[in-house]
């Protein structure tokens, strides 16, 4: 019997190989025809989505790599101001990253539950942001509730298009409140599940008093005395971004000379172009038959900060400034202690634009700042107050309704012989849509 059965078992195994070399022999060439067809579409989706086929939709919500890249979209997007609001005085943080990153910390261990929103009067906006035993965030410029989602988690009930541009949190309690400037609207939100409150997160010794107010369509924080702020300076940095870029393209450029400027020209495809100005450092990226369907303001900054990644240009000290145009324009740039950098020719900013026919241009400087050099306290600049800066201009002949935003900034000044910048620091304003120094402005109008 047991050798029946090992008979049996016998046949069955032989059946069995010759099954399987039938089954080879008939659908082997297919079987490998489509492993081999499913490797190849692999590796193109994997060269497609390089830096050299930035025209192919992309995954901008892939947390991974945010992860990866060690600044993610909520850092880039990160407050610029924060106030600290008391009974006889309102104090305006100078050193305000550590404390906002703790304060941030905390929040966004919480579940805020949405108790509702109001509309109020441009006076009764104002009195509930500078309400006492409060602390205000500020951003630089609007930021969507996309961003706030990654900001404070992502459990917070926001459309992704609303705008904010201040978030209230108690110094004792959990209520805390987003405010829209353009149209006076603030968000309320119940903190609960509250593990760490922040009761206990003090102000710096670095701060100045401040009053809230309206300049243009945005609520801003006004030093009531004058202010002193260091000058800083810095080696230059011919950073890598060319180096990273040129792998994009494989010709040389075309060079050409106009108005004694020297501009070479880089092409890949129909899809790609970047021309490099040699004198100024400034390059103009351009992408064509951009197809990511990207039409919403929530969108545009998450685009936005994605181009910053393709690019290799989310450095530690760039930071989001403005947007204009419903976000149709991005505008990032180099922050200095808490302060922007503005410069003639737009070294240490980047700019993302999104224009018709599925093209998007990104303009951007090869040079930025590297070491910073020893300062001391001889270089220190005592400025005027905000209000002295806007009564100079509506003298000079500014109507103060025409000035959209008046603020505190660097002003980037090289040196060529010895490439060193060194950072002023005074007082900006934006007129039209272009930002220039009070200083600068009232002299040239004095030479008019």
């Amino acid at each position: 019997m047991m050798i029946g059965m090992m008979v049996i078992g016998m046949k069955k195994d032989r059946q069995w190989r010759i099954r399987l070399n039938y089954f080879r022999q008939r659908y082997g060439l297919i079987i490998s025809l489509m492993i081999a067809i499913l490797i190849s579409i692999f590796l193109s989706v994997q060269l497609w989505q390089t830096p050299g086929h930035v025209s192919q939709k992309r995954q901008i919500t892939n947390t991974q790599q945010e992860e990866a890249i060690g600044k993610n979209l909520g850092n880039v997007y990160s407050l610029s101001k924060l106030t600290f609001n008391g009974k006889s005085q309102n104090l305006s943080v100078l050193d305000y990253q550590t404390v906002s990153s703790k304060l941030i910390s905390r929040v966004k261990g919480w579940h805020l539950k949405y108790k509702g929103d109001q509309k109020l009067s441009k006076n009764a906006y104002l009195q509930s942001l500078s309400k006492n035993n409060m602390i205000v965030m500020s951003f630089s410029d609007s930021v969507s509730g996309s961003v706030i989602k990654n900001v404070f988690g992502k459990d917070i009930k926001i459309a992704n298009n609303v705008m904010i541009d201040h978030v209230r949190l108690p110094q004792g309690g959990t209520n805390v409140v987003l405010y829209n400037d353009a149209h006076h609207k603030i968000y309320h939100y119940q903190g609960t599940d509250v593990v760490q409150t922040i009761k206990k997160v003090k102000s710096s010794e670095r701060a100045v008093s401040v009053d809230y107010r309206w300049i243009g369509e945005h609520v801003v924080t006004a030093p009531i005395g004058r202010i002193q702020l260091q000058t800083h300076s810095y080696l230059l940095d011919s950073d890598d971004t060319m180096s990273q870029l040129l792998k994009i393209f494989p010709d040389g450029g075309k060079r050409t000379v106009a108005n004694d400027q020297e501009i070479l020209t880089y092409t890949n495809g129909d899809n790609q172009r970047m021309t490099r100005n040699m004198t100024t450092g400034i390059i103009n990226y351009d992408a064509y038959g951009i197809n990511d369907h990207v039409d919403q303001v929530g969108q545009r900054q998450r685009q936005g900060y994605q181009w910053l990644v393709d690019l290799h240009q989310l450095t530690d000290d760039l930071y989001y400034f403005e947007e204009t145009n419903n976000a149709k324009s991005l505008m990032y740039r180099l922050f200095v202690n808490g302060l922007p950098v503005f410069n003639q020719t737009d070294n240490g900013t980047v700019q993302v634009k999104q224009k018709p026919n599925q093209h998007e241009q990104i303009i951007l400087s090869q040079y930025s700042l590297r070491v910073p050099l020893p300062t001391d306290n001889k270089s220190k600049v005592t400025l005027p107050t905000m209000d002295e800066e806007i009564n100079k201009l509506m003298a000079a002949g500014v109507d103060k309704t025409d000035i959209q935003k008046i603020l505190l900034g660097y002003r980037w000044r090289l040196n060529p012989e010895n490439q060193i910048v060194t950072l002023e620091p005074t007082w900006y304003f934006e007129q039209d849509n272009v930002w220039r120094s009070v200083d600068s402005w009232l002299a040239d109008k004095g030479g008019q």
